[in-house]
């Protein structure tokens, strides 16, 4: 990007769209049934879907379009689109791909109204399954990249919806994470935490050196919203799998013991001054400052934060550090990530070029596009038969760590839009220093109680 300030924002964008794939909820926060690796539609023959690879030789002339978000200047996102120009072109030497661009959040407003009028590009880049729960987007369960996908794929919320696939996931990102300052840890003579109590030990050895053990900018909701839905997580779901559903219908309560005991975390920490003090009026990019500037040990962030703070690093000219990775943990040591497509790639149902739209997500899931896409933005693969060195190490810490235990659901999957927001309040008020208590759960619980018909359960 050409600065900082827009790199931040699309990175927010990416974070935002994260937030919803993972999420159950209203139309517009949905979650719907996927199927599980061994329920994973396999191919067979029908009149609209091919299971070989496109073959070339049509001199067809047309024009086909490509809606995205987050196609601009960076290296890796040029290469990729002169890439998929290419490699049609093999396919189809008469056609030409026109490029329907706008970046950021507008074009989720825009696709909608396109969508709507019937004017809609023929292959869409989206986030959010609204699309697919709409009936906008193209079954492509038959189509030959559907095989390759692995495990992470096949349960991908955003591409799956009542046992077929209808988009690519292009490529996996985690929900949130710790990354640590690796010069701050070494230095201290520290290692990365296995268990809640490991993580308090870790921050009061940080905080006696005279540096701030966590940077928070609450300031953006979502970023509460992430550290309380990456430590509710493991408590929750690595020994129960079921929780959420049990909170559905039920079964326990949005006031049970193990959720207060992670709100109970977050009070201690706040006593502790283990979070920077602004920590409420300052956004994201600043505290990636924070944490960039050696100010900081640790930042709970997204998959984006490596490169984020390169960028920060180089333009600040901040002394250069390594930084690592490590799951948010329960008492017991357990962790449970939430990992889910960043960008997925399908074909608009109502497209007249249906067997060219294919074909050209067929060409985008090729190895040597999909490949380099994944290195270039960190993610991580979700095709069977792409793996993928990255040029910073961090990432493949971030695979082990999603290796052990990794989910596509949280517990916002199982409560309404209004449900999720009581969860960032309560989380911004025992963070600015109101002492917890569990009657500040009580609107989560009314929240569930009153909203529940809007919620989409996932499978």
């Amino acid at each position: 990007m050409k600065s900082s300030k827009a790199w931040m924002g699309l990175m927010l964008i990416l974070c935002f769209g994260l937030v919803l794939s993972a999420c159950g909820g209203n139309k517009n926060n949905n979650a719907s049934p996927s199927p599980s690796a061994s329920e994973a539609p396999a191919a067979s023959p029908s009149e609209s879907a091919s299971e070989e690879a496109p073959k070339a030789g049509s001199d067809k002339a047309f024009t086909i379009r490509v809606g995205a978000w987050f196609i601009d200047d960076r290296s890796y996102q040029v290469a990729f689109k002169q890439g998929i120009e290419d490699k049609y072109k093999e396919l189809y030497p008469n056609a030409k791909i026109q490029w329907d661009i706008t970046l950021g959040l507008p074009y989720f407003d825009k696709l909608k109204a396109q969508l709507a009028s019937r004017s809609a590009p023929d292959v869409i880049f989206y986030q959010n399954q609204e699309y697919v729960v709409d009936g906008y987007l193209e079954d492509l369960s038959n189509e030959p990249w559907v095989a390759r996908l692995n495990e992470a794929g096949q349960t991908d919320l955003q591409t799956h919806f009542q046992g077929k696939t209808y988009a690519l996931p292009m490529g996996g990102s985690i929900g949130g994470g710790v990354w640590y300052n690796k010069k701050i840890f070494a230095d201290l003579g520290l290692q990365p935490p296995k268990t809640t109590q490991e993580f308090m030990d870790v921050a009061e050895a940080i905080k006696q050196a005279g540096i701030t053990p966590i940077a928070l900018g609450f300031k953006d909701a979502w970023t509460a919203q992430m550290f309380a839905t990456n430590w509710l997580q493991p408590y929750l779901f690595s020994e129960d799998p079921d929780f959420g559903l049990k909170i559905y219908n039920g079964e326990k309560k949005l006031d049970d013991p193990l959720i207060q005991e992670v709100f109970l975390n977050f009070q201690k920490m706040k006593e502790n001054d283990y979070f920077n003090k602004n920590a409420l009026s300052i956004d994201w990019p600043q505290s990636a400052q924070l944490f960039a500037k050696g100010e900081a040990a640790m930042i709970i962030q997204g998959p984006w934060m490596p490169g984020a703070n390169k960028e920060n690093i180089a333009n600040g000219g901040f002394e250069s550090f390594d930084i690592g990775f490590f799951p948010l943990m329960d008492d017991k040591g357990n962790t449970a990530m939430i990992i889910g497509s960043n960008e997925a790639l399908g074909v608009n149902a109502q497209t007249e070029l249906m067997q060219e739209a294919k074909d050209l997500v067929n060409v985008v899931a090729s190895p040597e596009l999909y490949g380099p896409y994944l290195v270039g933005g960190g993610a991580l693969t979700m095709l069977s038969d792409v793996s993928v060195t990255y040029d910073d190490p961090v990432v493949s810490e971030v695979q082990e760590a999603v290796s052990k235990k990794s989910l596509p659901v949280r517990l916002e999957s199982y409560l309404p839009t209004s449900g999720a927001n009581a969860l960032i309040d309560v989380t911004t008020k025992v963070v600015s220093g109101v002492k917890f208590t569990p009657a500040d759960l009580k609107p989560m619980i009314d929240s569930l109680e009153r909203d529940k018909a809007t919620v989409t359960l996932p499978e």
